[in-house]
């Protein structure tokens, strides 16, 4: 006799999408948010890493014309990593 169960639903205690500035932040997973313009153009992702047993967030800008990331430094805190995109 085969059983399935179905996954259980898991409740974010964050905004899944918020917002900084004129960019858009959405949550993709708990460890990776997209970060968008208004108008939905993507420019960047952040990412939560651990760096010698803290949590630290990097930046990724991506160069739609060459279609690659480029990685900005760590920082230790999400909102600082998000102006890195915007003022990088």
């Amino acid at each position: 006799m085969q059983t399935t169960t179905e996954p259980a639903l898991r409740i974010r205690s964050v905004p899944l999408s918020r917002s900084r500035g004129d960019y858009r932040i959405l949550d993709v997973r708990d460890d990776l948010s997209r970060v968008t313009r208004a108008n939905g153009e993507i420019v960047g992702y952040v990412d939560r890493i651990d760096v010698a047993g803290d949590t630290a967030y990097r930046a990724r800008r991506y160069v739609a014309t060459e279609r690659r990331f480029v990685e900005l430094p760590n920082v230790w805190s999400a909102d600082d990593a998000v102006d890195c995109l915007r003022w990088s």
